[in-house]
């Protein structure tokens, strides 16, 4: 390693909510890095645009957060845009069945965690006494023992004595929106993971939240953050090859740029990891293939009414479509000409992936209708379908055992991304944490 490289920024590849945290991180420290982003803007999927046909600013796809996503909160603290983020006061979940019949998980403010979500539970109303004492049973369960190595949810659901119409009513759809993988194949470790830290932690780690503005504000004061502390986001920028050994990394740009640096952080889609470092000897470029995507569908319709009788959020029961979140009353603005605006999301949409946009539309309007007859005479105005057919990866035992860790064997090389060894799925909260996982690696490193 040159001297000029020991002493040179570190480099981040990435600009997505991974590769902002890493950089945050190492700019706080006064660290100097180089962000690098092949887009024109920072976010990478935590983005949002102006929709041209109604002026709205919609998301890239409905991400719902919650109370215990620390490393999402720290890095919008850092940015000060934690007030564009909402905390439920308390743990609220309305289920709607396809016919319109409602149940309610509603845990009370007045129990300490996990006692409020574990007595949610046992007033869910369409499930028999017994199936609720087993509902609880799980809970007490999950924070003593884990699952097994190989074991999926199914499995683990079936041998801990839950039901059928259990696992249909509450634990499938809550697997399929955290893990975007279906129960028969989604890792039960993983799932244990997410349950015992959302709805087993303490305060409001289980309530819901809620951001009341487009995705891409929330990050929006990255780069000024960065820039401001000696560092530099470059947008456009295009890596085409990483090059070299341990401690001394050439990155090559698409215009034949090269920068070099003794410090990388890599925070890439896993599929995109073999293309750029091919000529690096670690087996990160195996694993990356290796892992599986899944797809998410997600969809906005928007009404000539404003729908504001409708539920803020709603799980939906027996439906293609799982989510429905209610814009105007999550973020409280209005749009006279499109006063109504719902959206939905479908996970491991590995269908609806497939299918043309139109039907899906129709499809969903139908089945919000039968869910929510509150819609009566609501005239759709407009509709888009937005796919993301490598939205994650798909969390199966198979994928946990190829997640590779923060730090390589290479000196000076580190990973970050959902994908990486959070134990947790592909969340924001899962990018958030990885990229600080890095940084805090790679601070150590250099003492």
């Amino acid at each position: 390693m040159s001297r000029g490289e020991s002493t040179s920024p570190p480099v981040i590849i990435g600009g997505g909510m991974a590769g902002i945290a890493a950089a945050v991180a190492l700019a706080e420290r006064g660290l100097r890095p180089v962000l690098l982003e092949s887009r024109p803007y920072l976010g990478g999927r935590v983005r949002s645009f102006i929709h041209a046909g109604t002026g709205d600013e919609i998301d890239n796809g409905q991400h719902l957060m919650m109370g215990c996503y620390r490393s999402t909160f720290r890095l919008l603290e850092t940015l000060g845009t934690r007030g564009l983020v909402a905390i439920d006061p308390t743990l609220r979940v309305e289920f709607r069945d396809a016919d319109g019949s409602v149940d309610i998980l509603s845990a009370p403010t007045s129990l300490p965690s996990p006692l409020d979500v574990l007595t949610g539970m046992l007033r869910l109303k369409k499930l028999s006494v017994a199936e609720r004492l087993a509902l609880a049973r799980l809970g007490a369960r999950l924070a003593i023992s884990s699952p097994m190595e190989r074991e999926t949810v199914s499995v683990y659901l079936r041998r801990l004595g839950q039901s059928e119409r259990a696992c249909a009513r509450l634990w499938d759809p809550i697997v399929i929106a955290t893990l975007n993988t279906p129960p028969g194949i989604a890792s039960a470790r993983l799932f244990a993971t997410v349950m015992r830290r959302a709805f087993l932690g303490r305060g409001d780690d289980s309530h819901l939240a809620f951001p009341l503005t487009g995705l891409s504000r929330l990050i929006e004061p990255a780069e000024r953050y960065i820039t401001e502390r000696g560092g530099r986001v470059i947008t456009g920028a295009t890596v085409e090859r990483v090059q070299g050994e341990a401690g001394a990394f050439r990155i090559r740009l698409k215009d034949d740029e090269m920068l070099a640096t003794g410090h990388l952080i890599v925070a890439v889609p896993a599929r995109a990891i073999p293309r750029i470092m091919g000529d690096i000897p670690v087996a990160i470029a195996a694993a990356g293939e290796a892992l599986a995507s899944a797809p998410i569908v997600s969809l906005y319709l928007w009404y000539d009414t404003p729908l504001a009788h409708l539920p803020k959020f709603a799980a939906l029961i027996g439906t293609n479509v799982q989510w429905m979140f209610n814009r105007r009353r999550i973020t409280g603005e209005r749009n006279d000409r499109h006063p109504g605006l719902l959206s939905c999301t479908i996970s491991a949409a590995f269908e609806e992936s497939a299918a043309v946009g139109e039907d899906i539309a129709v499809m969903a309007d139908r089945e919000l209708r039968g869910a929510f007859p509150e819609i009566g005479p609501a005239r759709l105005l407009d509709t888009l379908v937005i796919k993301e057919k490598h939205a994650t990866f798909a969390a199966t035992p198979d994928a946990e055992a190829l997640r590779p860790t923060a730090r390589t064997a290479l000196p000076g090389l580190y990973l970050a991304g959902d994908w990486t060894a959070t134990s947790l799925p592909a969340t924001i909260e899962g990018a958030a944490q990885s990229g600080y996982a890095a940084a805090d690696s790679l601070l150590a490193d250099i003492g």
